[in-house]
């Protein structure tokens, strides 16, 4: 009997020692110092905090409300205090009310409570120190998230609010129907407007070696592109606009288009930033290159005065005045751009870096050849070994030079071709100026002939000088001069020097020179029998006076064909 009544008394006390602890749990002041303990059975002793426990958000549908980084006293990680958390919304959900949200300071850490009903905590450990944020200021904000989203959850439920929500959807999409309409038919209008204009203009925006290339259609669609591109850039706007304005509409994805409106207005605020950074940069650019550009115009003026002899300079002459302000200018030109290149937008972008890095790897894999024609240009140009309107051969090509280039030189010859010509095969070959000695004396020019010993020497030296006195367009000084060259087998050879005054009139001079030489001969009944000279004929070989003109040929006719070879 005692020992019942010793075990009822024994199962009282612990009854009643139950009943104590829960009270003092549901106590208001325990109750505020640890919410966080109902998704946790509170241990005798608390383990050790998982500090290196990856931070987790807390969402409320598709809002999230804060991010947990700390470890609580029962050893519980962000990870199980958000399931604990979203547990609890949802219970407190369940149970309705007025879902007020409040805090609760406790010192070093915040109490947010649901209608008087503690939800979790914000503990010291849940800050983001980089962020600067206090447990105070991350509370206040996760209470006003955690309002909206109770809100918003309400509003969910109201069908009021929703078929409200769903005709202010509806009256956006048919706004947005009504503006891609309006783009599409100012696309239209405009890029009529655009290839009419483009069609008529086609002759002077093209040039005339590539109007055969390109169709007149073609060039209207390329100045028509820029429009389509604008064009779309509207419509892919009014549509990403429309979208996050149709998600703000609804309450569950409202997070979803409020973050495209937040987006969209950083991208808007960005790159207003980066254009208002940029504009002292583009603006040292612009005096760059305003600077330039009057630096240029000088240069230019004082090399084209010195190539129309207007300004007198010892280091510079009329011939390499031009290629040198060429190549100044360009150094100008190149020295400008590296010193605005610092300042010019994303010129520290790697984009502008692997540019630099492609173009300098083409420059060096592709531009040896075009390096090596220029290096021989400026070679040509300031050895003077070619001028413009000299008359020069290189290599079989022999005529009057028009243009020495950076990479060709284009010679016009005395068929009216002209033929360009790499500097570098000019300065790998022979090239025979006939033009530069032409002011002292003319230019010497040969011609030989092969008369038989029977022949008094002296006379064929008189014929010749006789046909070198007809004949025009020879230099007084020094007079023609007739050398015995060769003493062969069966002839003697002569060469007759004559001094042509104008080196281009070469060729017509010959011409004439070779019939003068064959009439004199033939004047003076000595036969030409050269070069294969075996025997002496029967009769000698002569054309007598007589038979100079023989149909059909006539002295107007020759006279004709010797004024066409001077003309060539």
């Amino acid at each position: 009997m005692a020992t019942a009544v010793g075990a009822r008394h024994a199962r009282g006390t612990w009854t009643w020692t139950l009943l104590a602890l829960l009270a003092a749990a549901w106590s208001p002041g325990l109750r505020a110092q640890s919410p966080d303990a109902a998704d946790a059975s509170p241990p005798v002793t608390a383990p050790a905090a998982r500090d290196n426990a990856a931070p987790t958000d807390v969402y409320l549908g598709n809002r999230r409300i804060l991010t947990l980084r700390a470890t609580n006293e029962f050893g519980a990680d962000p990870a199980e205090r958000a399931r604990g958390i979203e547990a609890r919304l949802v219970q407190q959900l369940h149970r309705g009310g007025p879902l007020t949200v409040t805090l609760q300071d406790m010192g070093d850490h915040v109490a947010l409570l649901v209608d008087d009903q503690p939800l979790f905590r914000v503990l010291p450990g849940d800050v983001d120190r980089e962020a600067a944020e206090t447990p105070q200021k991350l509370a206040r904000d996760a209470a006003q998230n955690l309002q909206v989203a109770l809100q918003e959850r309400r509003e969910a439920r109201d069908s009021e609010a929703m078929l409200l929500a769903t005709g202010k959807a509806l009256l956006a999409t048919v706004v947005l129907l009504v503006a891609l309409w309006v783009v599409a038919w100012l696309y239209r209008r405009m890029a009529g407007a655009l290839r009419r204009f483009a069609e008529r203009r086609s002759a002077s925006m093209v040039p005339a070696w590539g109007q055969q290339v390109v169709a007149s259609t073609t060039i209207a669609e390329m100045v028509v592109a820029p429009l389509k591109l604008l064009t779309w850039a509207i419509a892919l706007l009014l549509l990403y606009q429309w979208a996050a304005l149709v998600l703000v509409f609804y309450p569950y994805t409202r997070p979803w288009g409020e973050t495209l409106d937040r987006n969209l207005l950083d991208a808007l605020v960005t790159f207003g930033q980066a254009a208002l950074r940029a504009v002292p940069g583009l603006l040292f650019v612009a005096l760059i290159f305003v600077l330039t550009r009057f630096v240029v115009r000088l240069v230019r003026a004082f090399f084209e005065g010195v190539q129309a002899g207007r300004i007198e300079v010892g280091w510079i002459d009329d011939a390499t005045a031009r290629p040198t302000g060429r190549l100044i200018t360009a150094v100008i030109w190149l020295f400008a751009f590296v010193a605005a290149y610092p300042y010019l937008p994303g010129s520290g972008s790697e984009a502008f870096k692997g540019i630099g890095v492609f173009v300098g790897l083409m420059l060096s894999i592709g531009a040896s050849g075009v390096v090596n024609q220029a290096v021989s240009g400026l070679m040509l140009m300031y050895t003077k070994a070619l001028r413009p309107g000299e008359f020069v051969q290189v290599g079989e090509t022999e005529g009057t030079v028009t243009s020495v280039g950076f990479l060709t030189t284009r010679i016009e010859t005395l068929r009216n071709v002209e033929v360009s010509i790499p500097n570098a095969v000019i300065a790998g070959n022979v090239t025979r100026n006939f033009s530069r000695l032409a002011p002292r004396g003319g230019v010497r020019v040969p011609t030989s002939v092969t008369i038989g010993y029977d022949t008094p020497w002296r006379q064929v030296q008189a014929m010749l000088q006789l046909a070198a006195e007809r004949t025009q367009g020879l230099a007084s000084e020094p007079a023609p001069r007739v050398l015995q060259t060769a003493l062969q087998d069966f002839y003697v050879e002569y060469t007759l020097i004559v001094s042509v005054a104008d080196p281009r009139q070469r060729p017509a001079v010959l011409n004439e020179l070779h019939g003068h030489i064959q009439d004199v001969f033939n004047e003076h009944g000595v036969q030409i029998m050269s070069p294969n000279y075996e025997a002496d004929p029967g009769e000698k070989k002569v054309v007598p006076p007589e038979q100079w003109y023989a149909a059909p040929a006539s002295p107007a006719a020759a006279a004709r064909s010797s004024a066409a070879v001077d003309d060539a």
